[in-house]
């Protein structure tokens, strides 16, 4: 929304672009709290458990008692040792290895073991049962509520932070053919193709997510932003607007009318959305610099200069909110704190470029 080709902070559009560089499968997370009681799992009986499935042979129902502790250990945040149970159970069951596999390499993930995670999530896609898993009586909870096509979200995601864009669309398009009902797998592709240069594509992916979870904000602001990126602007504003209506309490919606409605220049209408989105998210570090850096442009230099000091509290090494307070404060004519944000911003270009990031020189601010 900017048009600075180098920045790194444009508002929504980059909130949707490093959307695939975080663990987003909660859905088997709340499963697995679904299906589990509260309290911690001691770790001497996880360390027990880990040796056991190492080192014995595990009957049926031992094989299921250690796949419901992995999952006790996700909804923890235990991911490591998550890791270590599942891996350790890869093998011991043909009918279960999937299960152990994916939670093997989803626990990996979220541990920040990407590396790790990569081939143990290619193997669960390859062995994931063709049928999703059965709804009886008491449905299945945690990694046995999983089945293909959300191993090829895995997939996707974890090859998406590998760094391989064309393995991510392609398990995103696989998870789509195998279950084009899943939230999970539409939300993905929708990801996977904005991120590939192809926002009308992406756009038509969230929009089926979002028919697919009316009441989640997250496919309705993405595919406004998509439809953004194909230069659709009338009916970004319009995804906007309804996702404002749909859910006033969501931050993103204002943040994302309001920085659109800026760059269409109905700046005061604009200013307004984008003062509600601080106000739902005082720590919203993409609220806080977009609304600062339009004050600033609008010629209100002293109200902005509060939201980018705290975005640049936020954010400490990102130089965008420096270089918009080294203008608040030059129109202010304090020009020894312009002078002081200018040295900031020349730093953080300067510590990004010996840390081989590649980053652009930094601007220099305006007389």
């Amino acid at each position: 929304m900017g048009s600075h080709a180098h920045r790194k902070d444009d508002g929504p559009r980059r909130a949707l672009s490093l959307s695939l560089l975080a663990p987003a499968l909660v859905a088997a997370s709340a499963l697995c709290a679904q299906a589990q009681p509260a309290g911690q799992v001691p770790a001497a009986r996880v360390a027990e458990a880990i040796e056991h499935a190492r080192r014995a042979p595990l009957d049926d129902e031992a094989f299921s008692r250690a796949l419901t502790l992995g999952d006790a250990l996700l909804v923890e945040g235990r991911y490591a040792e998550a890791a270590d149970l599942f891996t350790a159970l890869a093998g011991k069951k043909t009918r279960g290895e999937f299960f152990a596999l994916y939670g093997a390499a989803l626990a990996a993930f979220n541990a920040g073991r990407a590396a790790e995670a990569e081939p143990l999530a290619r193997r669960a896609a390859e062995v994931a049962p063709a049928s999703p898993p059965t709804q009886g009586a008491v449905p299945p909870a945690g990694v046995r509520a999983a089945g293909a096509a959300d191993a090829h979200v895995l997939l996707a995601v974890v090859l998406a932070v590998r760094g391989d864009e064309a393995g991510s669309l392609a398990a995103a398009r696989r998870a789509v053919a195998l279950s084009p009902s899943s939230f999970d797998a539409q939300f993905t592709l929708g990801r996977a193709l904005y991120g590939g240069g192809d926002p009308a594509g992406a756009a038509r992916a969230f929009r089926a997510a979002a028919a697919l979870r009316p009441d989640d904000p997250r496919p309705r602001f993405f595919l406004a932003t998509a439809l953004e990126g194909a230069g659709d602007l009338d009916a970004a504003l319009a995804a906007y607007r309804e996702l404002v209506a749909r859910q006033p309490g969501a931050t993103e919606g204002h943040l994302g009318l309001g920085s659109l409605l800026v760059r269409r220049g109905q700046v005061e209408e604009g200013i307004e959305s984008l003062k509600r989105a601080v106000a739902l998210g005082p720590d919203s570090y993409e609220a806080r610099v977009t609304l600062g850096r339009a004050l600033v442009a609008k010629g209100q230099a002293a109200e902005a200069v509060e939201h980018l000091r705290r975005a640049a509290e936020i954010a400490p090494n990102n130089p965008e909110p420096h270089y918009q307070l080294s203008i608040a404060y030059r129109r202010l004519g304090r020009r020894a704190e312009a002078a002081e944000e200018s040295a900031i911003v020349k730093r953080i270009h300067e510590a990004r470029r010996l840390a081989g990031q590649g980053a652009a020189p930094a601007r220099t601010p305006e007389e």
